[in-house]
């Protein structure tokens, strides 16, 4: 009986605390810039807590060394067919990091990744990607998927004050993403703020755990002249 409650408890617990540190270390802004025909490029921007004892990321699918970011991108389909470019890093030591932090250093990370055709981004991008092309117009799925599944009337009192205390750490936490498209285009999307050729979405990290199935945010930029 114990061990099966470790089993359903621990991992659940193990992913509170990498909640946290995200929430107090994690920050991603993501900026795509469509040209005339949907070719164009995107700046990744990210700062990330660092391994004391290997220097490394602890955030496996957010590495801070090019060679690491190019390898975990040029893989499978995308083989040798990404490239990145303006790469910088910056190490914040700990006093210098806002509010409480229990790493050492940390690093921020920037780098852009040119594209002929945006779908050739997925798995370069945070989420699944999906990308339509028809005509003058370019449709763009993003899915994010669920950390936790919903409590249900069987969880335990345990798993529920486990979900209680990922909502109370993730906060107002979020990812933020931005397309810029000619100004010449029209734009419309499910989510977020769309104002003169750009469109602004934060992803709430809060949605990750309190709603279930795959979070979705679709957006189409038409060419109208």
């Amino acid at each position: 009986m114990i061990e099966k409650f470790k089993k359903r408890i621990f991992p659940k617990i193990s992913l509170i605390f990498i909640l946290f540190f995200i929430l107090n270390c994690f920050e991603y802004e993501e900026n795509i810039y469509f040209k005339k025909g949907f070719s164009g490029y995107v700046d990744i921007s990210y700062s990330v807590p660092i391994n004391q004892r290997t220097g490394d990321s602890i955030i496996k699918f957010l590495p801070i060394n090019q060679d690491d970011i190019e390898k975990r991108i040029n893989k499978g389909l995308f083989s040798k067919s990404v490239k990145i470019r303006d790469f910088s890093i910056s190490i914040i030591e700990k006093e210098d990091l806002p509010g409480i932090s229990y790493f050492q250093k940390k690093a921020k990370v920037n780098y852009r990744v040119d594209f002929i055709d945006i779908s050739t981004l997925d798995g370069v991008l945070l989420g699944n990607l999906f990308v339509k092309k028809r005509g003058n117009s370019i449709y763009i799925k993003r899915e994010f998927r669920t950390v936790l599944k919903n409590a249900d009337q069987e969880s335990s009192s345990g798993e529920k004050k486990i979900r209680s205390e990922t909502h109370r750490l993730l906060g107002d936490g979020y990812v933020h993403f931005k397309v810029h498209f000619p100004q010449s285009s029209e734009c419309k999307s499910n989510q977020g703020e769309i104002g003169l050729g750009i469109l602004s979405y934060k992803f709430p990290l809060v949605e990750t755990v309190e709603k279930a199935g795959n979070k979705i945010w679709d957006y189409s930029i038409t060419t109208i002249y």
